[in-house]
């Protein structure tokens, strides 16, 4: 795959994982940004940090890397990512019909300074249209119906197509047609 410039931000360039060389050396880069954006900030232990990093983060560099994607600058800093897989379910019960529908699934985190840039909608372009041609039917994100990134994921063509309480807090199925 060719680099894509983004259109808001044209130094960064869209990348796929297994076409950058030495990804072995992104991992601190990769974790700030994955712990920052995420909605869980304290872990009751080391163990449990690294756990969830391994279900969000983690796993799907080792088992889906053709499905993971760096948006870099010119100098090699990592400015965001996107992972994801292909008919793997969303993770919760509650939506299994709904990820039936929308197979291909991703989770997408920039720094906070490459917010707002495009740089994210980028991501997920390039994400949707390796999946397309792979021949996913749609797409899929999970995320809490009062996360800051659901105007985004609506405004990158997203819609509600399912809701459920899981520990007391609402998540809501995101899908997309491809």
């Amino acid at each position: 795959m060719a680099e894509t410039r983004t259109a808001a931000h044209s130094a960064i360039a869209i990348r796929r994982w297994d076409e950058v060389a030495r990804p072995d050396q992104l991992g601190a880069a990769l974790d700030a940004i994955f712990f920052e954006a995420s909605g869980t900030k304290s872990f009751a232990s080391e163990e449990v940090r690294a756990a969830f990093r391994e279900r969000w983060l983690g796993r799907y560099l080792v088992q889906h890397p053709q499905w993971a994607y760096l948006a870099m600058a010119p100098d090699g800093t990592i400015a965001g990512y996107l992972v994801g897989a292909l008919g793997e379910g969303s993770g919760f019960d509650d939506f299994a019909t709904a990820a039936q529908q929308y197979p291909a699934h991703l989770h997408v985190n920039l720094a906070p300074h490459y917010r707002s840039q495009g740089i994210g909608a980028e991501l997920i372009e390039a994400f949707a249209k390796d999946a397309a041609r792979a021949g996913a039917k749609g797409m899929h994100v999970v995320t809490s119906a009062d996360a800051r990134n659901m105007r985004f994921y609506e405004r990158v063509g997203f819609q509600p197509r399912a809701r459920t309480t899981v520990n007391g807090r609402e998540l809501v199925f995101l899908g997309r047609r491809l």
